[in-house]
């Protein structure tokens, strides 16, 4: 069938706006040949279904005439979209805000980019609206600014100005909104989307970080919410390696030595190696840790040494300690009950073994914090990797975020009275934390939703 003008134009317009996109960030070149593009008069700008970018041709026109640079927003828009797969997140109740929320995370990501073919001027309520949630949140997912504006007076206020400021593209074929005939379940097709776009991801996350090495370059915020958004369900070793980081250990680096060169210096020289293996080795570990046991009045002692005991088997199989290493393990409720320093590997699984529940009062989070930064004005805690508070999610946060990658274990089976974690523990943890909800069968973790 011979296209329309309208039509084919349009399909120029996109072409060279993808290409302008490819040139400007080459990690995404196997997500920018993820969709193809088709007239859509119905919609009112842009929409895509995982499969097809979409556009409405005399609004693509009118843009492309007044700046090229909303054309290649309007695509990147969409394509951060999928590689996100935002289309195939189950919405929240309120449908109007979930889709303003992964407006706000695509743009603010775009607006992050110090790449010409897409920097636009923010305007100033724009500006005022990141502020607003900086308040609250250092890196944007739906699920967290969802939590943030729902029921916020800024967003009630501010409700027509935010969609007109942040909604760029329509949501109506997102096929999140699909379900087959027979069922609640996803269609063949939508499943088929949601693997490409999975894979897709997975490819972009990886070429970011070559792209990174090999240019020394940040890639901002875009690749911190790819790798948060990629990361689903992972197990509780993967969650400690967050808490890693490089250092030179002194080792032999066999990924760096080429037995090529140095056998022919020996078959030349005798005992002359051209070439040796580096005696260090950058590995990705942990030498200063807080772990901090909620031990408040509901809490048993059985599940405790059970979570060391995990902690302790992760640590030792996968050889994420150096060898000086530090854990401090903290049991509170409103006050420090008991404080441990552990050095050795041998130290934590006897720990495990025989640790006895201390204080049973209530919790007050902050005691915590403040211990914390008690120990640095001293001196001491200087390499602290990181705070791990295994909770119930019951007991009094602090204000402010801290300076260092803070985590809430939610764990359903801490306590001896049957409860179990739900949503309110879920809502009452801080938006600036890690929040993890542990399973008591298979010790898996479920993220917030993202």
């Amino acid at each position: 069938m011979k296209e329309l003008p309208f039509e084919q134009l349009g399909k120029e317009i996109l072409s060279t706006a993808r290409n302008e996109l490819y040139l400007a960030m080459r990690f995404l070149d196997v997500a920018l040949s993820g969709l193809s593009f088709a007239m859509n008069p119905a919609i009112s700008s842009t929409a895509t279904d995982g499969d097809t970018l979409y556009f409405q041709p005399r609004n693509l026109l009118s843009a492309y005439e007044e700046n090229p640079v909303l054309v290649n927003r309007s695509f990147l828009h969409n394509l951060l979209h999928c590689i996100f797969s935002h289309l195939y997140l189950p919405p929240m109740e309120n449908d109007a805000l979930w889709n303003l929320c992964c407006d706000i995370c695509v743009e603010s990501i775009m607006d992050s980019l110090p790449i010409s073919c897409v920097q636009k001027l923010p305007s100033p309520f724009r500006e005022k609206t990141y502020q607003y949630l900086d308040g609250s949140c250092s890196l944007y997912t739906p699920g967290r600014l969802y939590r943030i504006l729902e029921g916020s007076i800024f967003y009630h206020q501010n409700m027509p100005l935010l969609e007109r400021e942040f909604c760029i593209d329509s949501h109506d074929l997102w096929p999140r909104e699909k379900k087959n005939p027979d069922g609640d379940s996803p269609d063949e097709d939508t499943r088929r989307r949601e693997e490409k776009w999975r894979e897709i991801g997975e490819k972009t996350r990886t070429a970011m970080e070559t792209f990174e090495r090999q240019a020394g370059t940040e890639a901002g915020t875009l690749l911190q919410v790819l790798k948060l958004s990629r990361e689903r369900s992972p197990g509780y070793g993967a969650f400690l390696r967050r808490f890693a980081s490089w250092h030179e250990s002194i080792r032999l680096n066999d990924e760096e030595f080429d037995a090529a060169f140095y056998t022919l210096g020996m078959d030349l020289y005798g005992n002359i190696p051209l070439i040796e293996p580096l005696e260090y080795k950058e590995e990705k570990k942990i030498r200063e840790l807080v772990i901090a046991i909620d031990t408040s009045g509901s809490v048993q002692g059985a599940p405790v040494r059970r979570f060391l005991s995990e902690t302790y088997d992760v640590l030792r199989e996968s050889g994420h300690f150096f060898r000086h290493m530090e854990i401090r393990l903290l049991q509170f409720d409103t006050v420090i009950q008991e404080e441990l320093r552990i050095t050795s590997m041998e130290q934590l699984q006897s720990l495990s073994e025989s640790v006895t529940v201390r204080g049973f009062g209530g919790t007050d989070y902050r005691c915590v914090f403040r211990y914390i930064n008690e120990r640095k004005s001293r001196g001491q805690l200087g390499r602290l990797q990181g705070l791990m508070i295994l909770t119930d999610g019951y007991g009094v946060y602090p204000d402010r975020p801290a300076g260092y990658p803070t985590a809430f274990l939610l764990a359903d089976f801490l306590r001896s009275d049957g409860y179990r974690a739900g949503e309110p523990a879920w809502e009452r943890v801080p938006p600036w934390a890690i929040k993890i909800r542990l399973t008591e069968n298979e010790w898996r973790i479920e993220h917030e939703p993202l």
